[in-house]
């Protein structure tokens, strides 16, 4: 998976019960493209060029892995607005090379050059892509709302807004379009814009409540001329979430209108509810991981072992999980684990195993037998024995999963 999810300086990376249970979940590969603000990477206050943040793309990254393989790239930019994306995605589809100076004037997030600097192949990505959501607009009004909001008049915030929704429906319709010359069949979702004001603003809150509906509303006049021309775009209800909650689920407190891991959670649940109908909140993150195979989580008291970066799990229980047979030669310490025409022979402290026949060197430690809960079991490297067999391992760091696919 492409991760482009390191950060901005003020402102990615990343077993069923039974065979039937695996296959169930292996329907053509969902291909998540991601673009927007730094809400899109996951930005929160403190963090640096080197933090991995864990925003609602990794998230919804992580429900798309629930239902099947799944790959994200994410384009995000810190501190970009509506009109800078319509100058990406214009650039994108002329297939011109560009530079983040090229969006916008004093962008704040030091890796916009990188994120656009092969056009060509955000190009490919939304081409390829099945699913693309859209978190952009906060940037459009400005870091200094809340102090504005305390010197606006009600012709004021008339005018403000209209100027506002006027400027957004443009840059994202042109954006919209741009999107669907280059892949038409495409479901693209879109946020809209939640309010960070707290409720103790009286006055101030409630202008920013009026903004946000307006913003509302507006978003889903775009939805429906898009959806007439059977375009498939999704207005997601992020803002009503956020109404009561403001100080839970921002960094509101801290002088900062960015989502806090709450606030990331609930705006990944709506992306989710709107995209799949569910939302899954039982991820659990354990030590060391957890391991997901076919949509579900395996349950055994034999836990997975760290072992340097590389996850062993004990044999027969992931194997079995995975819908495979285990054959165990006791006089030479192999197992050979079989599934759907494929094989994996692995020898206790043995660092050569054999996949569909063929000798390959484990760079990892060697399967070995190991204590787990009283019970000597024998633990193998979890991703050469899952690999071999045919499936997709894919590993999320910021919650310590491995999702296992066919």
């Amino acid at each position: 998976m492409k991760r482009l999810f390191s950060l901005w300086l003020a402102c990615f990376l990343v077993f069923a019960c039974l065979a039937s249970s695996v296959s169930a979940a292996s329907a053509a590969p969902e291909r998540y493209v991601v673009f927007g603000d730094s809400i899109a990477i996951g930005f929160e206050p403190g963090m640096t060029v080197d933090s991995i943040p864990y925003g609602y793309s990794d998230r919804v990254y992580e429900q798309a892995l629930l239902h099947g393989r799944a790959t994200a790239a994410n384009y995000g930019i810190g501190g970009l607005t509506s009109a800078g994306l319509k100058t990406m995605l214009q650039a994108v589809a002329d297939g011109k090379k560009i530079k983040g100076s090229d969006l916008q004037p004093s962008l704040p997030d030091p890796r916009a050059d990188q994120v656009v600097s092969d056009t060509a192949k955000i190009k490919a990505d939304i081409a390829a892509a099945t699913l693309i959501t859209i978190t952009i607009g906060g940037n459009d009004i400005g870091s200094k709302i809340i102090t504005d909001l305390q010197n606006m008049n009600d012709a004021d915030l008339d005018a403000f807004a209209a100027t506002w929704m006027k400027t957004y429906t443009d840059n994202v319709t042109s954006t919209l379009q741009n999107i669907f010359t280059i892949n038409k069949n495409v479901r693209v979702y879109i946020a809209d814009q939640y309010s960070p004001v707290p409720a103790f603003m009286k006055a101030e809150y409630a202008k920013a409540q009026k903004l946000k509906d307006l913003f509302t509303a507006t978003l889903k006049q775009i939805e429906q001329s898009f959806t007439k021309n059977n375009f498939k775009v999704t207005a997601v209800p992020v803002a009503a979430a956020f109404v009561g909650s403001e100080g839970t689920f921002t960094h509101i407190a801290e002088k900062d209108i960015h989502p806090n891991q709450s606030g990331y959670e609930k705006i990944a649940e709506l992306f989710a509810k709107s995209i799949w109908g569910d939302y899954r909140d039982d991820l659990a993150k354990t030590d060391p991981i957890t391991v997901v195979v076919g949509g579900r989580t395996i349950a055994t008291p034999h836990l997975p072992a760290l072992i340097g970066d590389s996850t062993f799990v004990p044999l027969r229980e992931y194997s079995e999980a995975l819908g495979a047979t285990v054959d165990w030669n006791d006089e030479t310490k192999t197992a050979t684990v079989r599934y759907n025409g494929s094989s994996v022979a692995l020898t206790l402290d043995s660092t050569t195993i054999s996949v569909n026949g063929t000798a390959k060197q484990i760079e990892t430690a060697a399967p070995h037998a190991h204590d787990s809960n009283g019970e000597m079991k024998t633990y193998i490297p979890l991703r050469l024995m899952a690999e071999g067999l045919g499936f997709d391992v894919q590993y999320v760091q910021q919650s310590r999963t491995a999702f296992i696919n066919s």
